[in-house]
């Protein structure tokens, strides 16, 4: 058995990776830059550490709740006179505000393991229970409304198959798909159905990686709802 951090994201939330222009789109997911920009953030360590122990994790992630896409714009430089506007590759300034509309996730949730060796996963969970810098969902404006850590395990599929749903229950049927994106081929000869550029390297260069999303049908009890009744599901679940 590997153990593993279970983690959850819930609130506002912006998974970008290696974009330009002033148009910047949010990965329907958390990326893995993102989970160890947390991670390393939740242990102090400054921007530009080396972060290739990290490189040893795992992740599977289970979508609660996908969530929708929510415009939001802002400008630089407005407002002042040309030579304290945004200055430009050449050496002059634009002189007029920048534009830039980004897209957010809005009202999703999502509980990840995180699996990797023994004494990394323990500094992890103390990190995270005590954060250096506070947690943030992409950005420092995206505040998770649940705390992060949810608790280790040494069984991190069976975790993910029982821990409640952060999501209502249908109004039908006895069970509910869930989407579930793993590092890792459900079977040998499973071929991977996407590729994700999102693995961060020094310099802010990102290379690529594999992902199987597959779909289980999970009962509709494990549906508990949203806000309180969400968490005091997950405090009866850590009691049972």
């Amino acid at each position: 058995m590997t153990p593993a951090l279970l983690l959850h994201l819930s609130g506002p939330q912006f998974w970008g990776g290696p974009q330009g222009g002033t148009t910047r789109a949010s990965h329907p997911h958390p990326t893995r830059s993102g989970i160890t920009g947390l991670l390393a953030a939740a242990q102090g360590r400054p921007r530009g550490s080396d972060l290739s122990d990290l490189d040893h994790l795992t992740h599977t992630i289970r979508i609660d709740r996908p969530g929708q896409r929510l415009l939001d714009f802002h400008t630089v430089g407005g407002g002042h006179p040309k030579h304290h506007t945004v200055p430009t590759a050449e050496g002059g300034h634009r002189g007029n505000a920048l534009v830039f509309r980004d897209w957010y996730l809005h009202d999703a949730a999502f509980t990840i393991a995180v699996t990797g060796p023994a004494p990394l996963i323990d500094d992890l969970a103390a990190a995270l229970r005590n954060p250096v810098f506070p947690p943030h969902l992409g950005r420092r404006a995206c505040r998770p409304d649940t705390p992060v850590l949810i608790t280790t395990t040494k069984n991190p599929d069976t975790a993910l198959e029982h821990l409640p749903l952060h999501r209502t229950a249908p109004r039908t049927g006895d069970t509910v798909p869930v989407t579930f994106l793993s590092e890792h081929p459900p079977t040998p000869t499973t071929p991977h159905t996407h590729t994700i550029n999102d693995v961060s390297r020094p310099g802010r260069t990102f290379t690529t990686r594999r992902l199987w999303e597959t779909t289980r049908h999970l009962p509709t009890t494990r549906c508990a709802g949203l806000g309180t009744a969400y968490l005091n599901a997950l405090t009866a679940h850590r009691t049972t």
